[in-house]
């Protein structure tokens, strides 16, 4: 389901009740004193989307009035046209009012049109922006895909702050992604795919779903689809490229450990576990690395904290990180195990074959100054190389 089919069932699928029934003949009932469009705002997602609007017609003491003919008009039909029920249908990008008369009284309505761009053939190192620039996709060539989903300024009037679930932004983790990028930019010649949502989480969080995430927006929602779907854009290409990869999800935390904790969706309790307990049970079914862990050799223990790890590779940049082979599990200590990204786009569901982690970060020393970052970015980039080389037998882009 694409994001105007989704968008549209989900947000702007209303209830249609415009013709207002019952009135009597002429002089027997009550005037129209006042006319009340639902919904006031409202955003249609692709050309042919309709929004469905509802006339509510008021007497002077705001009783209903049923019965009242009414007519309908669009501001500008070259954006959206309108029928003699309030279907609105969009035509392209724009925005537009649609106005419902009833007798001598009016209200108008809102309505934006958003056309997506058509994309035949992404560019890598090229921008490609969702609706008002809330999302960016940034397509690549390697089989890698970054994602930054909690690092963004936006703050839109249309989109009021979430009532509830965590809002705090991760400080500097776009500048710390896209460090990373340039890293491996210079490493290899070649680009991995990015993602980020510039949205401040007080508006939108896109590692949950999407009722925490927009909490009933309809422009968050779409943003999050947008989000989302660049994404699966994203592994569609490394799939297609490669038939394997591997997915980032990026995040800050304040912690008192100063270290990276790689997130495989394992609870600590299940890290907290012994090499040999590790393997003797059924973890890699339920961790974001299953598609690895089903064609790799080694034991599920080091593929999460040996030599061979992540957080091995890690070890040898400098970068202290959680699981690893100085860091072997959390024991009782705070971790942030992976959210909806990694579950969603990582390899937990079988079949899928780009494998994923979160990495939440620590401020200092890796994401408080440019110098931090640009360090970070080298060694992340030198430590994902070697992985992937390890692990899937390939890194460096084959075209």
């Amino acid at each position: 389901m694409g994001i105007a089919t989704s968008v549209r069932t989900r947000i702007l699928g209303l209830a249609f009740a415009v013709a207002l029934a019952g009135c009597g003949g002429a002089g027997t009932g009550p005037e129209v004193a006042n006319v009340r469009l639902d919904p006031a705002v409202a955003l249609a997602v692709g050309a042919g989307d309709t929004v469905r609007f509802t006339a509510i017609a008021l007497d002077e003491n705001g009783a209903r009035v049923t019965g009242a003919s009414v007519t309908w008009l669009s501001g500008n039909p070259t954006i959206a046209t309108v029928d003699a029920h309030g279907a609105a249908v969009a035509v392209a990008s724009g925005s537009t009012t649609i106005t419902a008369m009833v007798g001598g009284a009016s209200d108008a309505a809102a309505l934006e049109v958003w056309v997506p761009p058509t994309v035949g053939s992404y560019q890598a190192g090229t921008s490609y922006f969702g609706r008002k620039s809330y999302v960016e996709y940034i397509p690549g060539e390697l089989p890698l895909i970054l994602s930054a989903p909690h690092g963004g300024s936006l703050e839109p009037g249309e989109i009021p702050n979430r009532t509830y679930g965590e809002t705090v932004t991760d400080t500097n983790i776009i500048e710390t992604t896209l460090a990373v990028r340039d890293a491996l930019v210079a490493r290899t010649g070649k680009a991995p795919h990015v993602v980020i949502a510039h949205l401040r989480r007080t508006k939108l969080d896109p590692n949950r779903e999407i009722t925490e995430a927009a909490q009933g927006n309809q422009f968050a929602e779409l943003a999050w689809e947008e989000f989302q779907s660049f994404i699966d854009t994203a592994s569609a290409a490394v799939t297609r490229t490669y038939g394997s990869g591997f997915y980032i999800d990026l995040h800050g935390h304040g912690h008192a450990i100063p270290r990276a904790e790689l997130g495989y969706m394992l609870t600590a309790a299940q890290l907290n576990h012994t090499d040999a307990e590790i393997d003797a049970l059924d973890l890699p079914r339920h961790s974001s690395i299953r598609a690895m862990a089903e064609t790799s050799p080694l034991p599920f223990s080091r593929l999460l904290r040996g030599d061979e790890s992540l957080g091995g590779y890690l070890r040898e940049q400098g970068v202290r990180s959680v699981p690893s082979p100085t860091d072997p599990s959390p024991g009782s200590d705070a971790y942030f195990t992976g959210g909806y990204n990694t579950g969603r786009h990582g390899s937990m569901t079988s079949g899928r074959t780009v494998s994923g982690v979160q990495i939440e970060l620590p401020r200092p020393g890796i994401r408080d100054t440019d110098a931090n970052r640009q360090a970070f970015g080298q060694a992340l980039a030198a430590a994902v190389e070697a992985y992937m080389t390890e692990h899937f037998g390939f890194f460096r882009a084959t075209r």
